[in-house]
């Protein structure tokens, strides 16, 4: 016997909305689509929650519904399947787009025509799903954007996959073909070893061969800050005072010489008479004095 093995069905609840109204409406009067304001919108056929799962690659739309519970006390309630819609979005197939299942009103943002089918007898109808809130609405449209999305992105990852699975086994072929010599088969199988690798990406920084950077820099070449350079800075310093080198150790340095330029004249001494005529007087004059003594009364 040989060994069956169950498919695993992967689930993916894209959205829940508490609160949904379920209408009959008419058929669709014209090509512009259908209208809220001919559902008779005060009087909805049955309140109702709305799910939406995702099954492989089919979108199921459960519209879930509550009922008494039979045998149970009075106000218990069961909830039950309302109605459903199997989506199946076929990109190649223009038949079987989104606008297929779920239409939007021309007249309203909030409500939605759905196409619902019976899994028993086969048979497909329209209802109207129509939500009290804006925001509810809004995540009906988009949990049907994501489901649609993930299928893009699913198949654009099966056609990298089959490309990469493509490019491998011409690389295998090429490889096993019998080469007219020994060093060119060697030359092959390396050019198919670094064909496999990733092409690595240069950095558009690097120069080219003969490129060449030149910088400018804010002070000229042999000048320091202030415009000043080494020959004129040096000499400078040197006109203004030098720096002696200090002594050796174990030298005593002589003291300081004394500055000749500015010891002062010692002032003149000049003998007066005293008005008895007994005995002289030293009188010390200065060069202001001798130069203005004949001014004097």
């Amino acid at each position: 016997m040989a060994d069956s093995t169950d498919k695993v069905v992967m689930e993916q609840s894209l959205v829940k909305i508490d609160e949904a109204f379920v209408y009959r409406i008419p058929p669709m009067k014209s090509a512009d689509g259908h209208r809220a304001e001919d559902w008779n919108l005060a009087k909805p056929l049955a309140t109702c929650k709305l799910e939406a799962l995702r099954r492989d690659n089919s979108l199921c739309i459960n519209i879930m519904a509550d009922r008494p519970k039979p045998g149970a006390p009075a106000g218990a309630t069961e909830t039950y399947l309302f109605a459903q819609s199997n989506i199946t979005v076929d990109f190649s197939n223009p038949s079987h787009k989104m606008d297929r299942w779920v239409m939007s009103v021309v007249d309203s943002s909030r409500y939605f025509a759905l196409r619902i089918s019976d899994p028993k007898t086969g048979r497909e109808a329209f209802i109207g799903v129509g939500f009290r809130e804006r925001m509810d609405a809004t995540n009906f449209k988009m949990s049907l954007q994501d489901y649609e999305n993930s299928l893009k992105r699913e198949e654009k990852a099966a056609a990298l996959q089959r490309q990469y699975e493509q490019t491998q086994k011409q690389q295998q072929q090429q490889q096993q073909q019998p080469g007219d010599g020994g060093g060119d088969s060697e030359n092959d199988d390396e050019d198919a070893s670094t064909s496999a690798l990733p092409v690595q990406m240069e950095s558009k920084l690097s120069l080219k061969e003969g490129e060449k950077i030149h910088i400018n820099l804010a002070h000229s070449k042999g000048k320091k800050a202030g415009g000043t350079t080494p020959k004129q800075y040096k000499k400078s310093l040197s006109g203004s005072y030098s720096l002696k080198l200090p002594p050796p150790p174990g030298v005593i340095a002589p003291p300081p010489s004394v500055d000749t330029e500015t010891t002062k004249p010692e002032p003149k001494e000049e003998t007066i008479k005293g008005s008895g005529g007994t005995g002289t007087e030293k009188k010390e004059t200065s060069s202001e004095d001798v130069e203005w003594g004949a001014f004097e009364g």
